[in-house]
């Protein structure tokens, strides 16, 4: 079996296993079950060489009035390809995180945030439906107690990032 097609299963399992937990009589708490979701985004993630060299850190960057940010903190030190992750409760400054997490409390900031973001290598997820309509490259949502999620390509072109055509098949949608 091809090492892109375990990656595959495994993620496919792992977002199957999330899910199941969330809906048992114990379920995993939402935002940790999001955190998981963005650590396989970023798994399932190729920045250009020049933005995340190999052994870099990878940052994911989350103000620090955002919801998930607790649950995004217990990623810390996790590895994502040979990338050991840290978490900066600050989006500031923008253009160094790689992965940046958006919701409720940032939509004054987004439009900002976007200008900033120009030309920049950075992996932008929002938990926030009206943030994430505008330019995030993915958007988290919850239906009937599911995470699902929506992926804007034209978005993570622009950022020059490549996702998995794994992740892209698990998408809710794909534009």
């Amino acid at each position: 079996m091809s090492s892109e097609r375990a990656a595959a299963l495994c993620l496919a399992a792992l977002l199957a296993l999330l899910q199941t937990a969330y809906a048992s009589a114990e379920p995993v708490p939402e935002h940790e079950l999001k955190a998981a979701f963005i650590f396989n985004f970023a798994v399932f993630t190729e920045w250009p060489q020049e933005a995340l060299a190999g052994g870099a850190p990878l940052a994911i960057c989350a103000s620090a009035s955002n919801a998930l940010l607790p649950a995004l903190q217990q990623l810390t030190d996790k590895l994502v390809n040979g990338h050991r992750i840290s978490v900066r409760a600050s989006t500031r400054p923008v253009r160094s995180c790689h992965v940046l997490v958006l919701d409720r409390a940032d939509r004054d900031q987004w439009q900002q945030l976007r200008r900033e973001l120009a030309g920049a290598h950075v992996l932008t997820v929002a938990d926030d439906p009206a943030s994430g309509a505008d330019g995030a490259v993915i958007v988290l949502n919850m239906d009937e107690q599911r995470v699902g999620f929506d992926i804007d390509m034209g978005a993570a072109k622009s950022a020059r990032l490549v996702l998995s055509s794994k992740l892209l098949r698990l998408a809710r949608s794909v534009q």
